[in-house]
């Protein structure tokens, strides 16, 4: 998944003025390859840098392909399977869910078709059709089991990446120390995945607004969004693309034809009680097209989105379903 949302937060450059005797505490910091913000409103510091780092990192370890000896790139390696720990466990548990609920337009288990095309893709070819035949074979949830705290795959050549999701669940546990701590007004950020609770001292909600894109032509359609008690994610196809040869293709992947997508959705913006639904479901909404994810959401009321695509070569549309509609401040 493409982070491509950025977010500002209108309420977090706030004064530090005592309200009722809480503050304003902000913590930032890098991690996942990008950074992170958090502020919240308490009576005094409740918690620190080092609680986030601490938890992001050991999501991390347990899921990033980036670390060589993570548990996501063992369970890949391992022809059998591997135990879980907590955080892959609620993670391999919400992609099987959202991968059943969207009839696998979201699949984690995609990993073998991307890195088909990633190398192709350095060599600027086209896969075979052959070669994304074979490679399809092994993709589909089906191929996972869980057995107690077992992740299991029927067979060896199955791998997982779940990149599209464990962001968004980053956030969700960047929300549950806050919680722990009993803070009930706060916001978290991570690589562009917000999750909010609460609301600013003197405000009903947080006001985020959100953009897209860079052109011009977004100007008018970025929404300004209320956000309380929920979670707003984004996936896009703006900026980044494969080439082979003289042809072009999104980097989104549909995991089912083993392809890139090729209809002309920009950018889907979810909003959904929790980040790690928030973010499967915007990966999953871009593979199935405008129509198609317009008649999903109208079918499955759990989150709000709002689809941008292109109609012709220069106009630029939008499409919300009411959820989302309800979130919007213009």
């Amino acid at each position: 998944m493409i982070h491509s949302l950025i977010i500002f937060f209108s309420t977090i450059i706030t004064d530090f003025s005592q309200k009722d005797s809480l503050y304003t505490f902000q913590l930032n910091g890098k991690a996942q390859g990008t950074t992170y913000h958090c502020a919240y409103h308490a009576d005094a510091p409740k918690v620190s840098n080092k609680q986030i780092d601490e938890l992001l990192k050991s999501i991390d370890s347990s899921l990033s392909l980036y670390q060589s000896h993570s548990l996501i790139n063992q369970f890949n390696r391992n022809p059998r399977g591997v135990l879980m720990d907590q955080h892959m466990k609620q993670v391999v548990s919400k992609a099987i869910d959202i991968a059943a609920m969207t009839d696998g337009t979201f699949d984690i288990t995609c990993k073998p078709v991307i890195e088909l095309w990633k190398t192709k893709n350095t060599l600027r070819q086209q896969p075979a059709k052959q070669d994304i035949r074979n490679t399809r074979r092994v993709v589909g949830f089906q191929h996972l089991s869980v057995k107690g705290d077992s992740l299991l795959k029927d067979d060896p050549v199955v791998q997982i990446d779940c990149d599209g999701i464990a962001q968004g669940y980053s956030v969700d546990q960047m929300a549950a120390i806050f919680k722990s701590h009993g803070i009930n007004d706060f916001i978290v950020e991570l690589g562009g995945e917000i999750y909010a609770s609460g609301h600013p001292p003197g405000k009903s909600s947080w006001n985020i607004a959100v953009h897209t894109h860079s052109e011009k032509s977004f100007k008018d359609l970025d929404p300004t969004i209320q956000l309380s008690n929920a979670a707003v994610t984004t996936s896009g196809s703006m900026n980044k693309f494969m080439q082979s040869g003289k042809k072009i293709y999104s980097h989104i992947i549909d995991p089912q034809k083993g392809k890139p997508i090729k209809h002309k959705i920009i950018a889907v913006t979810v909003i959904a009680n929790d980040a790690a639904t928030a973010d499967a479901l915007d990966n999953a909404l871009m593979v199935m097209g405008v129509q198609p994810a317009l008649h999903w959401l109208a079918h499955h009321p759990i989150a709000g989105a709002n689809i941008y695509y292109r109609k012709g070569r220069k106009k630029t549309m939008q499409a919300s379903n009411d959820i989302f509609k309800t979130h919007q401040l213009h």
